[in-house]
């Protein structure tokens, strides 16, 4: 039954023409038209844009610029085919200095307006070396697509499952985008071969050595043997072919069990002269020259220490690099197999100072077992995922007379967090650096340092 109120009217632009101002992590620019803000797919910080309107909010729209009326002298043209339809990239037509001071300015406004740290020392974001200008990534994972006539690999539209169908990829190493164009070649003539496959990763490392691709399935294929021979002779240099199946969730990328189906399933890479190698579904940064700058900035501030807990220590990276250093190392994880990676990388290399345990960071710090631990440790890194660390935790290093913490950070929005926790705990903030890990992308990588 109706009230016999008036319905308030929906909001509406004034103009179709707006000048923006912001870019948000997401690509999208910010203009404002009165007090109504308003997000345009599309559009670089002061430009003025011609728009359609998506969606409109009580507070906020969403449009997309149909016009470029007066461009950015920061815009530049993309060199993909799918951008901005693909929602892998954000920024391939933003000019790449831009793009680092753009993320530099995220890591600043987050400090500030989610941690209440606005004096915070936040340095120039350290570029990524790319080569043929754009490329980086040493994996990928594509989304597969078969229907009654065609097989399509691709990613999704950002913030949809849509797929956009691609046949290469711009930011990808050369062997991987290779890799790409040869499966395109190979589902084009034999459709069916990605049938029941929802994604295939593939994984390379700089030195070349290794190119493995998983085939991620619902449930175990064992019809994927049959096309063994097809991979290897279709695409070069590959060295292992995985299954996978029985994925955690729906959202899940790669399943909980594995096969190997041919070859060997590790990838291989080297990182501040050290060589690592791991399996398909371990966290391993997708940027190697830039996590080099990472570790080496982690050695030197590290340098004289006498022992060190690596928290989020995932197959070892930086455990293995202090320990070749001759400092003491404890290493934490929560998944079997990259402890189990961490420790044949660390005999691997040579370190006998290096120990890993299987446990969450945060059973680890607590109670006793986490005095044992934290007490006399010169400095705690942290590598934790997006969804950054518990209170808990960062109050166990303050609690443990921890002198010095290293954490580091793919979200800005949860290391200003964490940032105010430890501050809150006697902490000071020392310094921060951006590092572009994720070129033309919103993410950026933060290391931040604090002392007691």
């Amino acid at each position: 039954m109706s009230s016999g109120a008036a319905r308030p009217a929906a909001p509406r632009l004034s103009q179709d023409t707006l000048s923006t101002d912001d870019l948000l992590a997401n690509g999208q620019g910010v203009a404002r038209d009165g007090g109504l803000v308003v997000f345009v797919t599309g559009a670089l910080p002061g430009e003025r844009v011609r728009v359609a309107v998506d969606a409109m909010r009580p507070t906020y729209a969403s449009a997309h610029a149909v016009e470029i009326l007066e461009p950015s002298p920061d815009r530049v043209s993309s060199v993909c085919p799918v951008f901005p339809e693909c929602g892998g990239c954000q920024t391939l037509h933003l000019r790449y200095a831009a793009q680092l001071q753009w993320k530099r300015r995220l890591v600043v406004d987050a400090l500030d307006r989610i941690g209440k740290l606005p004096d915070a020392r936040v340095e120039d974001t350290v570029a990524s070396p790319l080569i043929e200008e754009t490329r980086y990534r040493n994996k990928v994972s594509l989304v597969g697509h078969v229907d009654r006539t065609r097989a399509q690999i691709g990613f999704y539209a950002a913030r949809s499952h849509r797929l956009v169908p691609i046949a290469r990829c711009p930011v990808l190493l050369p062997v991987l985008d290779g890799a790409v164009r040869a499966l395109h070649a190979m589902i084009r003539k034999s459709p069916t071969l990605l049938k029941d496959v929802r994604h295939v990763v593939m994984r390379t490392g700089m030195t070349g050595e290794t190119l493995v691709i998983a085939l991620s399935t619902r449930t175990q294929q064992p019809d994927l043997a049959a096309s063994v021979r097809l991979f290897t002779e279709s695409i070069p240099g590959l060295t292992g072919l995985v299954a996978s199946w029985d994925p955690r969730n729906e959202n899940a990328i790669l399943g909980r069990r594995t096969a190997t189906l041919w070859g060997s399933p590790d990838t291989a890479e080297r990182v501040g002269g050290a060589t690592f190698r791991f399996g398909v579904a371990s966290f391993f940064q997708i940027n190697t020259p830039i996590l080099e700058c990472i570790a080496e900035r982690l050695t030197e501030r590290l340098r004289g220490a006498h022992r060190i807990v690596d928290l989020y220590c995932g197959v070892g990276t930086f455990a293995v690099l202090a320990g070749l250093q001759g400092i003491a190392v404890t290493g934490v994880e929560s998944r079997a197999a990259a402890v189990d990676e961490a420790a044949s990388n660390a005999a691997r290399n040579g370190v006998t100072s290096a120990a890993f345990e299987r446990a969450t960071v945060l059973e680890a710090v607590t109670g006793e077992r986490g005095k044992t631990l934290l007490r006399g440790a010169a400095a705690v890194i942290l590598d934790p995922p997006r969804r950054g660390c518990e209170a808990e935790t960062l109050a166990a290093l303050g609690e443990n007379g921890v002198a010095r913490v290293l954490y580091l950070s793919c979200n800005p929005a949860t290391l200003a967090r964490d940032a105010r926790h430890l501050v809150d705990c006697g902490y000071a903030l020392r310094r921060v650096e951006p590092f572009d890990m994720f070129p033309f992308t919103g993410h950026v990588e933060v290391l931040a340092e604090f002392g007691r």
